[in-house]
């Protein structure tokens, strides 16, 4: 499996700059291209209109989201021109989710970021990613909304358990793995012997030409999550990837979860697949 096909969510915000260079720093690695998506939420009325919306509010909203739309393809076309990728560029009105899952399914990966939830212009994606990593057909890489990662996925961490989720995210992530200088299969917290599961998938790694080894750990009263963001830091690893586990925002939110806590508090790309 290769990439060559990149979809990377346009937003308008102070981080795009961060989402641009790593989806181009991609594209050039991978000689792929990159299909910029501005989603444009439906507009709604303030509740003080009792559901009434007045055509100067709907209109003045899609003048300025155009306007904002143009910023941000010129931004990605503007990066792409130095590096020789080709992109394209397009502006959809509808739900960030629905317009991103049916453009990945013709793509090899979407790139979005982690909103910064001291950022009020980005809260209209809130739960984008939440939702996002379990229904989208193309794996996700999810950048943080802190710091720089152009160069990223030479000592990658692997969140494993055996179960499909798992498998499924390994299988997404071979274009990286196969060029990490060291791959770090984690398993937290087992609930049995997967010593045979273990072997077979540092086996079948192997075929691929990836040098593999399973750590297994066992942490009393830590979460898998918080467990594989610890890991991350005393391995010192520059991307994590991992199954997305999760069925509604609204059971995540009762049960909480490995994949809340990633997203919440990432500290670098973090690669997602159902």
């Amino acid at each position: 499996m290769s990439i060559k096909t990149i979809i990377l969510h346009l937003t308008n915000d102070d981080k795009l700059d961060n989402k641009i260079e790593v989806a181009l720093g991609l594209a050039t690695e991978n000689g792929a291209q990159v299909t910029g998506i501005y989603t444009v939420t439906p507009a709604t009325p303030p509740t003080s209109f009792m559901g009434y919306i007045p055509p100067e509010f709907i209109e003045r909203t899609r003048t300025q989201e155009a306007e904002n739309a143009e910023k941000a393809a010129a931004k990605l076309k503007d990066a792409a021109a130095t590096v020789n990728v080709e992109v394209a560029t397009f502006k959809e009105e509808g739900y960030a989710l629905d317009i991103l899952n049916k453009y990945a399914m013709a793509a090899d990966l979407v790139v979005i970021g982690q909103v910064d939830p001291d950022d009020d212009m980005m809260a209209q994606y809130q739960y984008l990613a939440d939702e996002l990593v379990v229904s989208c057909p193309a794996p996700v890489l999810t950048v943080p909304y802190a710091g720089k990662y152009h160069n990223f996925g030479e000592r990658i961490l692997v969140g494993w358990n055996a179960t499909r989720e798992a498998a499924n995210a390994i299988q997404a992530a071979m274009p990286f793995l196969i060029k990490a200088d060291t791959v770090t299969l984690l398993c937290v917290n087992p609930d049995g012997d997967l010593t045979q599961e273990n072997e077979a998938i540092v086996a079948h790694l192997a075929r691929h030409g990836v040098n593999a080894q399973v750590k297994v750990t066992h942490f009393k009263d830590v979460g898998v999550g918080n467990a594989l963001l610890d890991s991350l830091v005393d391995l010192g690893c520059d991307m994590l990837v991992m199954g997305a586990y999760g069925h509604s925002r609204i059971r995540e939110m009762i049960l909480g979860g490995a994949t809340q806590e990633i997203l919440e508090h990432m500290t670098a790309p973090v690669l997602f697949k159902h």
